[in-house]
């Protein structure tokens, strides 16, 4: 690796482990062009994924922030817009759910 493709710019256009085409270039992984293509194109990827990965992490954060103001008296559940309250109460439904059924499975006595 890395077979690469050029435009009529001379600028990598696309990288490939095997050689896609007969005139894809064969450039060593360290060569500048390589680097160039990589640093320009993976900031963005690799925010883009970081971001989707831990979005389902902050959701839950969030939740959990949600909950202790509530516990603590700082917000009311009520002052949660109708739509946000609903999707609380089935998250806190589906979680609810998922601990039930570990326990038919599992019992509190039971040791692993």
């Amino acid at each position: 690796m890395p077979y690469v493709n050029r435009n009529e710019n001379n600028e990598i256009i696309s990288m490939h482990a095997d050689a896609p085409a007969e005139e894809s270039e064969y450039l060593p992984a360290t060569h500048t062009d390589v680097i160039a293509f990589l640093n320009a194109n993976s900031s963005d990827a690799q925010a883009l994924e970081f971001l989707s990965s831990s979005d389902y992490e902050l959701v839950r954060v969030l939740e959990d922030l949600i909950e202790l103001m509530v516990d603590k008296n700082i917000i009311l559940f009520t002052e949660l817009p109708p739509i946000a309250q609903q999707k609380l109460v089935q998250r806190r439904g589906a979680r609810k759910n998922l601990r039930e059924s570990d326990s038919i499975m599992i019992g509190e006595d039971d040791i692993l």
